[in-house]
């Protein structure tokens, strides 16, 4: 029998699958998030499917006390996905209507319109800052979301992530209403395209100011742009901060 310093080598074999099967086994296990959203999110699988991207950054954090905000409620599906995904996660939302009934132990709400910024201030003057991760599933019109991005990013943890949602509807060829003028310059999509495209990257937007827009280009360290190739043609956006000095 074929040993090592005595041992068999049969033995050190089973031994180190062992242990990698009981590492495996402690991982978070991608796919719960879509698991979660089930069908009452257009976020899971039965409409634009970000999970499947948002696990792949979020997952890190399954297991920990964070705080996450999201803009938009609609029904409360989506509060519902984080509260199941996150058990130990504090969840705030805020809407333009009133969703208190939504309220429960961990998931607060407010009342506030996104595209103003007086309003949302007194949303973190009541909900507090410093999340680690803050999602825009608004009202998806161009100065709703980068009203939201510059006035909001400096309320997300260094290392933390901002997410924006349906940017889809920056192409008025499919989606019509939502404030893209003629040429398109002031969508969301082309600020996304300026600052990647900019040497040095740079956000500009008709929307924000332009200390908003400094912090912007001092404090994002980087933008995945994600599209799906369905019949949505989805398509949002994850900023990550950077880290603390």
């Amino acid at each position: 029998m074929r040993t090592l310093s005595g041992i068999p080598i049969a033995a050190i074999l089973a031994a180190s699958l062992t242990t990698s099967c009981k590492q495996s086994a402690s991982r978070p296990q991608l796919g719960e998030l879509t698991k979660a959203a089930g069908s009452r999110t257009d976020k899971g699988l039965s409409g634009h499917n970000y999970t499947e991207a948002y696990e792949r950054f979020l997952f890190q954090w399954k297991d920990d006390p964070i705080r996450l905000f999201e803009i938009g409620i609609e029904k409360g599906g989506s509060l519902g996905m984080w509260h199941d995904y996150f058990p130990k996660a504090r969840i705030f939302g805020i809407d333009i209507e009133d969703k208190a009934s939504m309220q429960n132990a961990r998931t607060r709400t407010f009342i506030a319109d996104q595209s103003k910024r007086d309003q949302l201030q007194k949303a973190i003057d009541s909900f507090g800052g410093d999340f680690d991760v803050l999602l825009d599933d608004g009202g998806h019109s161009m100065e709703q979301q980068q009203v939201s991005l510059g006035f909001l990013f400096k309320f997300v943890k260094p290392g933390g992530y901002y997410i924006l949602e349906d940017i889809h509807t920056s192409l008025p060829q499919r989606y019509s209403g939502y404030g893209v003028e003629p040429g398109g310059a002031n969508s969301t999509l082309a600020m996304i395209e300026g600052y990647v495209r900019g040497v040095p990257p740079r956000f500009e937007s008709k929307y924000m100011l332009p200390e908003e827009k400094q912090y912007l280009n001092e404090q994002v360290e980087f933008a995945n742009l994600n599209f799906r190739n369905n019949s949505l043609h989805s398509i949002m956006c994850i900023f990550k901060k950077k880290q603390g000095q």
